[in-house]
Parts: structure tokens; sequence; C-alpha cells
């Protein structure tokens, strides 16, 4: 068998219990509850994977599927989707996430009888016998938050992105491929010649598998053979329903809906709380008529908290990765590379430089950032003896080792993706002056730290 949520899920009850929490109570998705839920929870400093068992759906109905919510949540919970220790989480996480990206795994074609997603196919389309939750208070209406998938109409291969479908009927549902998703790309090639876009959502994977989908690889990357090196193992696929061969399908995913994006169809969409932790200005965005939907038996739905942690987790670790694997090509004296909860994992970027880095490396660096996230606003730049996931550290480097007069650049006209954001970036040199006599960074010797054991006093 393939690795799948349910193994994932196993492993955090037998060796995480404290990670890991069911919920039996009664749930309304439709009136906000499960999000009040995780942000009561998330207040109180707890981050747990939540699976929500007694939920309704969009009907009102008690639903067939339970929810999962909060696999991300935490950076330990990405250190063991990978096999890595879960207190590798920080430089080690993204490190590990860098070398993954470089390489490609095989996948293999089950016939659909060996395929567990194919348990279920549904005679009749009927999206709201989902427990789509409802996530802000504002939010025109349900959208799913997981993984599209299409194949290029030029090229053999597979894009995965992360995006949202709001729910419009039973049947159709929009697709949010925004003007920088390669997705939108792909409607292009189809539209051009009036053809409607082979499209597939997937309802929960190992979290290995979605976290892949947030890596930067560039367009024409066949991303289930990054998925698949993701997962350490080769990815498990299937013939879809609606085109066979000629579209496959992860037969160990929880829920597949399949569906074509209609050629020059758009609907309104939004408001929607989306990641900045502001709710998404309306628009126009294109149309899915879905055309089938299979899953496991007893399948679990998976979600995701918008604007929240693991939200931002998800997103930003991958990032991490596929940031210091460029910025390495030209500044090799790089050491490590976070983008912070505080900036969402994608407006903010620490970046860690080792003590002979050259005056001009902190603006490379910086400007290597901006060119590979379209979203990113601010880089501080720090020497490798600041934690850069520590943000006390950082911005104590910040506050006693910069002259804003030389050591902060706005940069105007670089990002535009968000216009209430601005297009203006700024770039922080907090690294140590070294053309001026400054003092040196105290500390205690690390002979001392290493005699200390303080583990009998922590609770």
């Amino acid at each position: 068998m393939g690795k799948n949520i349910r193994n994932f899920l196993d492993k955090l009850k037998r060796e995480y219990p404290e990670m890991y929490l069911e919920v039996d109570d009664a749930i309304d998705v439709n009136n906000y509850e499960i999000t009040a839920f995780a942000k009561k929870l998330e207040d109180a400093g707890l981050n747990k994977v939540l699976l929500f068992k007694n939920v309704n759906n969009i009907n009102g109905e008690k639903s067939e599927f339970p929810v999962l919510l909060n696999a991300f949540c935490t950076r330990e919970l990405c250190a063991e989707a990978l096999g890595l220790p879960s207190g590798d989480s920080k430089q080690a996480l993204t490190n590990a996430f860098a070398e993954i990206e470089k390489r490609e795994e095989k996948v293999i074609v089950l016939p659909s009888e060996q395929a567990a997603v194919k348990e279920v196919v549904w005679g009749k389309i009927d999206l709201h016998r989902f427990p789509v939750p409802m996530c802000h208070a504002d939010d025109v209406g349900p959208y799913f938050v997981m993984t599209n998938i299409m194949k290029a109409r030029s090229g053999n291969f597979y894009d995965i992105t992360f995006t949202k479908n709001l729910i419009h009927s039973k049947n159709t549902m929009s697709i949010s491929a925004h003007g920088h998703h390669h997705l939108r790309k792909i409607i292009t090639e189809y539209e051009e010649i009036d053809q409607p876009t082979p499209v597939i959502l997937v309802l929960g994977h190992h979290p290995a598998f979605n976290l892949s989908a947030c890596a930067l690889m560039p367009y024409g990357n066949d991303d289930y053979l990054t998925a698949a090196a993701f997962m350490n193992e080769p990815l498990r696929l299937t013939s879809s329903e609606t085109w066979g061969e000629e579209f496959l399908v992860p037969a160990d995913a929880e829920i597949v809906i399949e569906g074509y994006v209609l050629p020059h169809v758009r609907k309104e969409q939004n408001p929607f709380g989306e990641i900045s932790g502001h709710y998404q200005e309306k628009m126009n965005s294109p149309v899915i008529e879905v055309t089938a939907v299979t899953h496991r038996r007893g399948a679990i739905m998976q979600s995701i908290f918008p604007g929240h942690p693991e939200h931002w987790i998800l997103g930003g670790i991958p990032k991490e990765g596929s940031v210091i694997n460029a910025i390495r090509k030209t500044v090799p004296t790089v050491t490590g590379v976070h983008l912070p909860n505080s900036g969402c994992g994608r407006f903010t970027c620490f970046i860690s430089l080792a003590e002979n880095h050259e005056f001009i490396d902190v603006n490379r660096a910086a400007m290597i950032a901006f060119t590979e996230m379209p979203n990113l606003k601010m880089c501080i730049i720090v020497d490798e003896d600041i934690d850069i996931f520590n943000e006390r550290e950082v911005f104590w480097a910040v506050a006693t080792q910069t002259h804003w007069d030389r050591d902060m650049q706005v940069i105007k006209k670089i990002q535009g993706f968000r216009e209430w954001l601005g297009d203006a970036v700024v770039i922080i040199d907090a690294t140590r002056p070294r053309d001026i006599e400054f003092p040196k960074h105290n500390e205690i010797p690390a002979e001392a730290l290493a005699r200390i054991d303080i583990s009998k006093y922590i609770k």
C-alpha cells in the first residue's frame, strides 16, 4: 500500500498522541463551528491535528465524511511527514526540502480495481453532500481549499497547485487560478482553441504529497514526479473516470473530484478570508463543471484553515527550500532562509549569511528572493550566529545593528500581486557592520551550556 493520510494519522496516534485530537462533539460546518473550534485551540497554544467525526454537510444533513484540519499546523508535523525526526524542524527541515525538490521519483499506474480512491464511484453528482466548512464571517460561501491538478495541453506534465474552489451549485464550482499560477497558463492554452480544460481536485492525501505542491517548481515540471520524491516512494496513480488513461489521478487519495474548466466562462467569487488574514476582494474566476466523484470507503475529507498557522506553514516551508536553492546559485555564503508565521509564510523573509559574505551578497540574496516569490514584501538579512527561527533574535539584530540611513532600502515597483499591499519592497541589512568599530555580540561559553541540564525542571 502506498503512503496516504490514514497511515500518517495512525503514526500520530501511536507515536505522538499529543499532536492529534478526534472531536466527537456535533459540529455545524455551515455556522463556522469548525474554525471556531480550531481558533480556540490555537489561542490556547494547542497545535493539534483535528479530526471532526460528527459534522453536517452543506445540505444540513449528517455527513458521511469526517473533516480533517490542521495537518500542517506545526513545523514538527511537516518534518514527520517527510520521515525526519520532529526535532529537525528548523533549518534542517528547510535544507531537506531544498534537496528533495531537486529529485524526481517514479510513478506507478494501478488498475482501477486496485486503487483505493475508486472504491466508491458516485452515480449522481451532488457537491452539497460534502461537509465544506464556512470559515470566516464574511465568506461568500463554502470553499474547498486543497490541491487542484491539471495536465498541460502543450506538454506531457501535470501541475499540482494549492488553491480554492467556491461551490456554486451541486455540480459546479470556481477555480481560483490567479495570474501567477501555472494553472492559469494551462487554462489559457485550452481557451485559445475554445476547448475545456481537464482538472481534478484532491481532497485528502499524505501530507508529503500536499507539501510538494507548494514548492516553487518551474512551469513544465511534472509535479507528480516531484510529489513522489517528497513521499520518498513511487506515486501510485490510476485512470480517471472522465478521461481514462489520458489523465491519471492519485490512487491513494481520499477523494477525487473530476471536471472541466469551461472555456471563457467566468463567475464572481469572494470575499474570502485568505492567507494574509484579510478578505480577498470580489473577482471573476473560471468555472468547473464536475463530471465524476470517486473516493475511498469511509473517506476523510481534508481541508485547510485559511489565514492561520496551518496555511502559513504549509506554503512557507516548501518555499524556503526553493528560495535557498535559488540563492545558493549566486550567493554561496547563504546559510539559512525562513518565512515566518508573522509574515504569513509569504510576505517576510529572514536570510542568514556566513561571516565571510561580501557586502553585495545582502542585496543579491534579497533580490533573488523577491524574484522567486511574487508576494514577498520584506527581506531581513542577518549573520549566521542569529537564529532566524527566533524572531526575538532577528529583531534584536535589526534594532541594534542597523544604521537606518544606509542599511534599509525601499525599492519601488517590484511586486504587484496584491495591489492593496503596494508595489514597493524593503531590504533591511541587519548584519554586523564590518567597516566601523563595532562591539562584539556577547555569548555564554558553549562548554558551559553543554554541561547544564535543566530537563527535570521543565514540566
